[in-house]
């Protein structure tokens, strides 16, 4: 079977909950149609998951809870600092997570989702206008897609990807995770580099010697 849009996954979801007289908020909606990667299967059995662990309703809250997944004002916070090369807020969020104790690999998925998002407005600004307007993330997307360079975007996303299945190899996911945003901070191409980039340098001109005189001929001494 074909995976599903996840925008098809929650107008079936909708359907289904509207049927059952289940209360669901929009957010509760789509973390579960994101949740569920394409399958309709899956996204019913989160549904009724989601059901019983919120006491018969879908608050977005209790789902997030209920899937370990990263509020996206995480990510956002990241990503915006990443492109002001912003390190202490970097590392600050980064102890933030997992104080919360909210997934590492999570953060690094949904980092990329957002970064794979922002490289398509980047390469064709216009697929922003005909999005949903009751997903509240489009707007934040569109604003860094406009922030950071689109090399950057997909160094950043490339990163991120990697970086999701180093984090087994690290002493503990938190310390791997800092380390993939410290990554990510450190090949940040230097503000020389980009000035390089817009153009050539001129080479440095070298101060030239002073002219050498030559000696004046001698002076003949006069005949008496």
């Amino acid at each position: 079977l074909r995976p599903m849009p996840p925008e098809v996954v929650r107008g079936h979801l909708q359907h289904v909950l509207q049927a059952e007289a289940v209360q669901s908020d929009e957010g509760a909606l789509r973390l579960l149609s994101r949740a569920a990667r394409g399958s309709m299967r899956d996204a019913l059995s989160l549904t009724d998951q989601a059901i019983a662990f919120g006491s018969g309703s879908l608050e977005e809250a209790s789902v997030r809870t209920m899937l370990g997944s990263v509020d996206r004002s995480y990510v956002y916070r990241l990503l915006d600092a990443l492109a002001r090369g912003d390190g202490k807020t970097v590392v600050e969020t980064s102890e933030a997570l997992r104080l919360n104790g909210l997934s590492a690999a999570s953060t690094l998925e949904e980092m990329t989702t957002v970064l794979q998002r922002m490289a398509v407005l980047q390469a064709v600004p216009e697929m922003g206008e005909g999005g949903d307007d009751a997903d509240p993330d489009i707007a934040e997307t569109a604003r860094l897609a406009r922030a950071l360079p689109a090399d950057e975007t997909q160094l950043l996303y490339s990163l991120c990807l990697h970086g999701r299945g180093e984090l087994g190899l690290a002493p503990d996911e938190y310390a791997g995770l800092t380390m993939v945003l410290l990554r990510l901070l450190a090949f940040k191409p230097s503000a020389s580099a980009a000035a390089h980039a817009g153009g050539a340098a001129e080479p440095e001109k070298k101060p030239q010697p002073e002219a050498v005189r030559a000696p004046a001929p001698p002076v003949a001494a006069p005949a008496f």
